[in-house]
């Protein structure tokens, strides 16, 4: 009887220490976009995202950015007949923290964007309970964009 106890709890142990063998991490956001060559000019140059590879290099339709370690954010020309129409709102946003927060917001105002806070009172910034600072602004699509100060 022992052994068989022993047995038991061998194999249920292995089973539970495999079935939770896994560490899920974010890899990568996909959004689609209605001109890609209009949206890939805004990620590079006003968010600075640097765009990397993709594992198709002749197809410009869809475009790959660094977002942080190991991740990306993936930007694809959107076909109307095959997806339909691009609707957004601003509970499904990107959101970026940044290490200066003052700088980023002149860094704005010097490019011309304009921003708000979550209920789009122009260029106020919003204080989470937590105390962490946040703006949302839009991409030429109309996706919202989130940067706080959050501490990571």
């Amino acid at each position: 009887m022992k052994n068989l106890i022993l047995i038991l709890t061998l194999v249920f142990s292995s089973y539970y220490s495999n079935a939770q063998s896994f560490s899920l991490e974010h890899d990568h956001s996909t959004i689609q976009v209605e001109n890609i060559d209009k949206s890939v000019e805004f990620y590079k140059n006003i968010l600075k995202l640097e765009e990397t590879e993709t594992p198709w290099p002749e197809n410009k339709m869809i475009r790959f950015f660094k977002t942080g370690k190991n991740q990306q954010l993936h930007v694809a020309q959107a076909s109307v007949d095959i997806f339909g129409e691009v609707k957004v709102n601003k509970v499904l946003h990107l959101a970026f923290a940044v290490n200066d927060f003052d700088s980023f917001l002149r860094y704005l105002k010097e490019k011309g964007v304009n921003y708000s806070n979550f209920s789009e009172e122009s260029n106020k910034i919003q204080t989470r309970p937590d105390g962490v600072r946040q703006i949302y602004f839009q991409d030429p699509d109309g996706y919202w964009i989130e940067v706080t100060d959050a501490k990571h």
